[in-house]
């Protein structure tokens, strides 16, 4: 079963003679371990794709199902649930708390979801040292570079161990070495936790990381190439020799 499934969806933002369809009549099929960049224009309708598989914004028209449940009808209060349980969400412009540090950042999916904050920090503090952040925990975010914030984002979305990453531009602030190494974190937690992650950008090096690559134009799915991921992977090299 995939994890999400797209049929048919649309989106028209407006009325009358201003209405206009961002996205039209997509389908797309995400399954457990997908790499999928989405490509295309400025105002193509990628973020708007990728708003309404991470449930962010409700499609006009057609049906999406996350892990074979129909969320197009879904009341608030469960969508909020689904949300918080089962997608991660990364943002160009990170999105942390300026006031919490970064063990503090990382922690909050896990508070909210009920976990106590003694346990939420630990296992907080165990993701940040995985992503070589364990001499920052109690560092605010005005005082990380661009690439340990992401790093920090990282952590975050991957906390609640959620079945999709959902990335929006997350190399577009970062300079090409942690650009690279935020390509390489992606990599990682598909291949080896068997997530799926989903990655709207503009940064052609981001095929180097993807499985698939989607071209979105005028809000239409027009193109799906192969990305270059097989030759990059370590883990796919690791296969192969076996």
């Amino acid at each position: 079963m995939s994890i999400i499934e797209a049929k048919n969806i649309t989106k028209i933002f407006g009325t009358g003679h201003t209405a206009v369809k961002a996205i039209d009549d997509v389908s797309l099929r995400v399954e457990r371990g997908d790499i999928i960049l989405v490509m295309g224009p400025s105002g193509s309708g990628k973020t708007t794709l990728i708003s309404m598989l991470g449930t962010l914004m409700r499609p006009t028209g057609g049906t999406i199902w996350i892990n074979g449940e129909d969320i197009s009808e879904m009341p608030a209060a469960k969508l909020a649930n689904l949300r918080l349980h089962q997608l991660g969400f990364m943002f160009q412009s990170f999105d942390l708390l300026s006031a919490l540090t970064a063990q503090q950042n990382a922690a909050i999916p896990l508070m909210t979801v009920g976990l106590p904050k003694k346990q939420a920090l630990k296992k907080a503090k165990e993701l940040l040292e995985k992503l070589r952040l364990g001499d920052r925990l109690d560092n605010l975010p005005k005082n990380l570079s661009g690439g340990e914030k992401q790093r920090v984002a990282v952590a975050r979305a991957l906390a609640n161990e959620p079945a999709v990453i959902l990335a929006d531009e997350p190399t577009a602030n970062l300079d090409s070495k942690t650009g690279h190494e935020v390509m390489e974190l992606l990599c990682n937690t598909a291949c080896s936790e068997g997530r799926a992650v989903i990655i709207v950008s503009h940064d052609a090096r981001l095929r180097d990381v993807a499985k698939r690559v989607i071209i979105i134009e005028d809000g239409r799915l027009v193109k799906e190439e192969m990305g270059n991921h097989a030759a990059n992977c370590p883990m796919e090299h690791g296969r192969q020799k076996t």
